[in-house]
């Protein structure tokens, strides 16, 4: 007798026990996520988008861009509308002229994609530099974010100088290369030809599973993304002095003066890394917090344990007790989202249109040839 002919009589049983529970509907792949592109006043956004179900938004750190969700992304898209944008000068995403990679314009970029996607509310899910982005972007426009997600980062003005500044128990393994990235001429001068061996020490350093905690197909996306014209100096910005003085200068101004933000958060901590001491890191930060460390992972949460990370969160998005409504980008499909061309951005359309460079020039010069 075989184990089939033993199971199949009570496979209904079991099915209604949930004890060999079936998906509700196919998982769908990172690869098959849809793109999407919109224009802002000063960068072009990249985002990746799937599922249906309330919006959650997932904002992506730093060496990293929208990648960073390859594995959870398409667990939360079984029951939430996921979008995943790469950051400014990031990814697909263009890098802004002015160089700007401090948390308020990017999250104003945040803000920006929302509002093309008619979506007034969302989840939201950061990770890294993208926390930064995040937190500033409910800062900003109060009543964007329903609940947030947080993991692995301390916010500058509240910590993240003590992790960044050189001390007497610095070792190769401290996280020196905050240090070493916060003058970018200096950074990019060593990094530059040699970005994939920067990523494979820097994943291995913030990992708990050293080196296998890529692979080599991501870890090649990762070095060809940010060895793209102006995308390693774009990588470096949010580490960047200047940026950090302006984020603390933001935050401290902002939670220093109303307080904690009234939006509950779940904040995540690689057991290798943060653990539960980022709830001490967030203390101030909202009115209801909580903070768990992750198994098995370092700092690359989503990439060492993104099950457990995904799980997770579907748990905290789903105890909200109203949640939001669910929202429809299929009419996304085949839609025009750029109206300005390879002109990229809302500031070069009008730079253009100041220069005299429109469709009525480009008209007038066949009418020329007609006459």
């Amino acid at each position: 007798m075989t184990l089939s002919t033993l199971i199949l009589p009570i496979l209904p049983i079991l099915l209604a026990l949930q004890v060999f529970p079936l998906p509700t509907k196919a998982i769908i792949p990172w690869t098959s996520f849809s793109h999407g592109r919109v224009s802002l006043d000063e960068v072009s956004i990249h985002f990746r988008y799937a599922g249906s179900g309330p919006p959650l938004l997932l904002v992506h750190g730093n060496p990293q861009y929208s990648l960073t969700w390859q594995f959870i992304a398409p667990i939360l898209a079984e029951k939430y509308t996921v979008i995943c944008p790469d950051n400014r000068g990031a990814g697909d995403s263009s890098s802004p002229p002015s160089g700007n990679y401090s948390a308020v314009p990017s999250a104003q970029d945040l803000k920006g994609l929302l509002y093309f996607l008619n979506i007034s509310e969302t989840y939201l899910f950061s990770h890294d530099k993208g926390v930064g982005f995040g937190a500033a972007l409910e800062l900003l426009h109060p009543g964007t974010v329903k609940r947030m997600g947080i993991s692995e980062y301390v916010l500058p003005g509240y910590g993240y100088e003590l992790v960044a500044c050189p001390a007497p128990y610095w070792d190769l393994y401290a996280n020196w290369q905050l240090a070493f990235f916060s003058v970018p001429d200096a950074a990019e001068f060593f990094i530059r030809g040699r970005e994939k061996e920067m990523l494979l020490w820097y994943f291995y350093h913030g990992s708990y599973s050293g080196h296998l905690a890529f692979t080599e197909e991501t870890i090649n996306a990762y070095a060809s993304s940010i060895s793209k014209p102006g995308f390693l100096r774009a990588m470096l910005g949010p580490f960047e002095n200047r940026a950090l003085k302006a984020d603390a200068e933001f935050f401290r101004r902002t939670l220093g003066g109303k307080g904690a933000i009234n939006v509950s958060t779940l904040a995540l901590g690689g057991e290798a890394s943060f653990g539960t001491s980022i709830g001490a890191a967030f203390k101030g930060f909202s009115t209801d917090l909580r903070a768990e460390a992750v198994p098995k992972a370092g700092h690359w949460i989503a990439d060492e344990n993104p099950v457990w990370v995904a799980n997770r969160l579907l748990k905290f998005f789903d105890e909200d007790p109203e949640p939001l409504e669910a929202v429809d980008l299929s009419w996304l499909t085949d839609k025009v989202t750029l109206q300005v061309g390879f002109l990229g951005t809302l500031d070069n359309a009008a730079l253009a249109a100041e220069a005299g460079v429109s469709n009525k020039v480009f008209e007038d010069l066949w009418k020329r040839d007609e006459l």
